[in-house]
């Protein structure tokens, strides 16, 4: 009986000793997200292409996301027949939104911009202290069944974010943040899914996203394209007409 006991402990011991592994600190996490997503693939990369649809309100709509280092981006979508644009250069940002009753482009709000600025392809965790951001690991949790990391981000202008890294494939699956909209907090949830693997980087093909509770878009990307030849003046904001 004694022996079995020894026996007991010896295996408890080890056993214990896998589930403290773990238990990482905060660079190992980073690490083994950047491995998972094929970051050193990534950050060579200089623009990329997504192309897809948005399911919002019972309408299916087009979109298209172009992006080009270091952070310049613009978005399309078209809702039967009437195309959405947002862009920034990086420093300025501009609008087309019909639906307001002028087709002209107009300048991105000054609350939307500046998030847009903190912004880059690879996202807040690459080279985190050089860009100011403070980055700490709150801890491990479960989120629906799966157990996550959660990290929380305070870029040095802006507010912070918290992102959900999954605990085994180390991918984002979910990130919060509370962000000003039209004067008004609002608490958003993005949720990322259907990860699909490119020339050895992975990206989510699946983003639904969550407004203070309600459900907001779901976007689902056929293509991911890396490298494809973009010509600056798309980000450029139009003259009116």
């Amino acid at each position: 009986m004694q022996m079995k006991k020894v026996l007991f402990l010896i295996v408890s011991v080890f056993a214990m000793g896998g589930l403290f592994a773990q238990d990482l600190k905060l660079e190992d996490v980073l690490t083994k997200h950047f491995k998972a997503i094929g970051q050193d693939k990534f950050s060579k990369v200089q623009t990329m292409k997504m192309t897809g649809k948005v399911f919002q309100m019972g309408m299916e709509m087009t979109m298209s996301v172009i992006k080009k280092r270091p952070n310049l981006s613009r978005t399309e979508v078209d809702v039967q027949g009437t195309k959405i644009v947002y862009a920034t250069d990086g420093q300025t940002g501009w609008m087309i939104m019909p639906f307001t009753g002028s087709s002209d482009p107009q300048d991105m709000p000054e609350e939307q911009l500046a998030s847009t600025k903190q912004e880059d392809m690879d996202g807040p965790f690459l080279n985190y202290k050089d860009k100011g951001n403070l980055v700490e690991l709150v801890g491990k949790e479960d989120m629906e069944g799966t157990t996550v990391y959660n990290i929380k981000v305070t870029p040095k202008d802006g507010d912070p974010s918290n992102y959900y890294i999954d605990a085994t494939k180390f991918v984002i699956l979910k990130m919060k943040a509370k962000v000003m909209s039209q004067g008004q907090l609002a608490e958003i949830e993005t949720k990322f899914s259907d990860f699909k693997e490119t020339n050895g980087i992975q990206r989510p093909y699946k983003i639904e996203t969550i407004a203070n509770g309600q459900q907001g878009a779901t976007i689902t990307f056929e293509t991911v394209e890396f490298d494809v030849p973009v010509d600056n003046a798309i980000f450029a904001k139009p003259v009116a007409k």
